[in-house]
């Protein structure tokens, strides 16, 4: 009996010692999740942009003979995106200006001595070439200054749709333009009273 007794208290402790590794179970690894983000009270947005704020404006392939100069964009030249919209959302009667800044962040710059986006350099980019940006009205904007480079707005039903156009243009002296890759970035920033 003594026998069986023991036998009987081995099975009892096994049986309650798998219960307890059978309701602990085992971890195979652990971590965190870190959530980043801004909140803002922004009175105006921009539509059709991208989570980061950005607008994609497809230029097309333009051959060098169609491009206008820095000073003169359209002259001789064929504009390479024409009446682009941008769509600003602002609350009702703000009154919202928006400033290019070329040299601001991950702005690719400006073409020395003209208010003229430059081209991002790169193996296969385009040379002597940049990209002028013009109003509504067809008139070249300086991106050299944000004083320049300012287009002010007063919204009273809180909508409005800018018109801008860009054309490539040439840089260099004549016949030094060379055909390649013409991306450029142009950083903007909404102000608003």
């Amino acid at each position: 009996m003594k026998k069986l007794s023991l036998a009987f208290m081995t099975l009892s402790m096994l049986a309650a010692t798998g219960n307890a590794f059978a309701a602990d179970p085992v971890k195979a690894g652990s971590g965190n999740i870190n959530f980043s983000g801004t909140i803002n009270n922004d009175a105006c947005s921009v539509q059709d942009s991208d989570l980061n704020k950005t607008i994609s404006v497809p230029m097309g392939e333009v051959s060098i003979k169609d491009m206008g100069t820095a000073s003169a964009p359209i002259g001789s030249g064929k504009l390479s995106a024409e009446n682009f919209d941008m769509k600003i959302n602002c609350n009702a009667g703000t009154k919202v200006s928006m400033i290019f800044e070329a040299k601001k962040g991950a702005g690719s710059g400006l073409v020395d001595g003209t208010g003229v986006l430059k081209l991002i350099d790169g193996l296969g980019a385009a040379k002597n070439i940049g990209i002028a940006l013009l109003d509504a009205n067809g008139a070249l904007i300086d991106l050299s200054s944000p004083a320049t480079a300012k287009i002010e707005n007063n919204l009273q039903d809180g909508n409005t749709s800018l018109k801008f156009s860009a054309a490539y243009v040439t840089t260099g002296a004549a016949g030094t333009a060379v055909a390649g890759r013409g991306d450029a970035t142009l950083p903007f920033t909404l102000q608003y009273e």
